[in-house]
Order: C-alpha cells, then sequence, then structure tokens
C-alpha cells in the first residue's frame, strides 16, 4: 500500500471520530485549495480582472459552536425564493431560444435542487430576521396587488357603462338617420307632385283661367255707387272738395308729418 492511500485512511478514520472538526476541516479546505491554485498559477499570466478576483476572494471560519444557534429558513422565504426563481424562469423561456425543452427541464432540475438544499439549509438568526421581513414584503405586495386588481374592475365596470351608453347613442342615432331618408323621400315625392301641378319645370307659371263670370262681374264701386241714389252730385261733391285748397293743406300736413317720424 502506499504512503498517499495510508494518509487518507487515517484522515476518514479521524473524522469518524470527530464530526465536529469534520465540519471545521470542511471550511479550511476550501482556503488551502485556493492558496495551492493561486501558488500554482503564475500572476503576470492572468488577466487584470483574474488577478482582482483572487485578491477579494476571502475565506471565513466560523467556529462550530456558533453553528449551534443557526436556524432553518422558513418557509414563507423558501416559498418566495421559490417564486422569484419561476418568475425568472419564465422570463428566460419567454425569449426565443433554441432548445427549449432541454432548457426548461434542465432549469427546472436546477429549481428542485436548489430548494431540496434550502430545506436543510441554516443561517444565522440575523439572517434569518432579515429573511422574515421577506414575508411581511409579499403580504404588503398582495395588499397592493388586490387594490390594483380592484381599481382595475372599477375601471372595467366604468369602460362598459361608456360601451353600453355609446351603443344606445348609436342606435339612435341609425334610427333617427332612417327617419330623416323617409322625411326626405316624402319631401321629394311632394314637390314632384306640386312640380306636375303647377307645371315649373316649364319656366311659365300656369295659373288657371279666370270664369266669364268673374270677367263680366260689376266692380265694387258700381256696387257701391248703385246703393246710393243721385252718386252724380255725390261723386261731383267729392271731386270738388278733392281739389280744395283745405284739402291740399291736410296733404301737405300729413306728408311732412311722415317725413318727420322717418327723420326721427
Amino acid at each position: 500500500m502506499s504512503k498517499k492511500a495510508v494518509a487518507s485512511k487515517k484522515i476518514s478514520q479521524q473524522l469518524k471520530r470527530n464530526p465536529k472538526r469534520k465540519i471545521d476541516e470542511e471550511i479550511e479546505l476550501p482556503k488551502k485549495k485556493a492558496r495551492n491554485t493561486a501558488k500554482n498559477k503564475n500572476p503576470k499570466h492572468l488577466p487584470s480582472e483574474g488577478q482582482r478576483e483572487l485578491t477579494n476572494l476571502r475565506q471565513v471560519k466560523i467556529a462550530s459552536n456558533k453553528r449551534k444557534t443557526w436556524q432553518p429558513l422558513s418557509k414563507s422565504s423558501r416559498e418566495h425564493l421559490k417564486t422569484m426563481i419561476e418568475s425568472v424562469i419564465i422570463e428566460i423561456l419567454s425569449n426565443n431560444i433554441r432548445e427549449h425543452e432541454q432548457v426548461q427541464y434542465h432549469l427546472n432540475y436546477l429549481k428542485k435542487r436548489l430548494l431540496q438544499l434550502c430545506e436543510t439549509l441554516k443561517v444565522p438568526p440575523i439572517k434569518l430576521k432579515d429573511l422574515t421581513n421577506v414575508s411581511s414584503l409579499l403580504k404588503m405586495e398582495r395588499a397592493q396587488h388586490r387594490a390594483n386588481e380592484e381599481g382595475l374592475a372599477l375601471l372595467q365596470e366604468e369602460i362598459d357603462k361608456i360601451l353600453e351608453t355609446i351603443e344606445s347613442m348609436t342606435g339612435n342615432i341609425h334610427s333617427l338617420k332612417n327617419k330623416i331618408q323617409i322625411l326626405t323621400s316624402e319631401v321629394e315625392e311632394e314637390e314632384e307632385k306640386v312640380k306636375q301641378a303647377f307645371h315649373i319645370n316649364a319656366g311659365v307659371l300656369c295659373l288657371p283661367e279666370l270664369s266669364q263670370k268673374s270677367l263680366k262681374a260689376p266692380t265694387l264701386q258700381k256696387e257701391i255707387l248703385a246703393l246710393i241714389p243721385n252718386h252724380n252730385a255725390l261723386l261731383k261733391d267729392l271731386d270738388v272738395l278733392h281739389n280744395s285748397s283745405q284739402m291740399k293743406n291736410v296733404l301737405t300736413f300729413i306728408e311732412e308729418a311722415y317725413k318727420r317720424l322717418d327723420a326721427v
């Protein structure tokens, strides 16, 4: 048996005897590994970003007695983490990517594996308090979401009412248009009847002929004079009165009065 095999066998036996030491050494192993890799690699050949990453790495050693106070993640924190992962997966899958089914299977497997690890993961009490705030924030977001949904419901009701009024107004407009068309057709028919009755299209207004009785009938003056005895003397008196100076003065006065009224 080689020396390396014997040494590894001794280390495994010691770890079985002392499990606490195993946990402490598990944290120290990555630190030693990082040191060995940093020594083996020449920093001159690394880019500036790689050198910066190596300098920023820092291993923290935590005593086993401090881990006793650690507590597992709460169910609300795990649920919140699950919703965040699912939203990220949906956002990734919403893009037009190749091999959609394989990517979805791989992401779901990673989600399942991460949630399984979170079930056994323990965190410090301070970090746990910070994580408990997630549930309160989630409640606030849910309340805001409900308020937004209620506001959207009210807006939808208002939109439905507006649409109903618009539909009723549209129906009224159509009915009014139909009535206008009916009245327009009736007016056109009446105009045609009038044109046919009076021959308006000929350019000459054809009135009905007067009867012979109306032409031979006496005038109103003759009818009045026939009722007055000695009407010839009356006509002479009226002629004298009309040509008298007094009547002329009266007519002149009346004309002057009308002129002044028009000027005012």
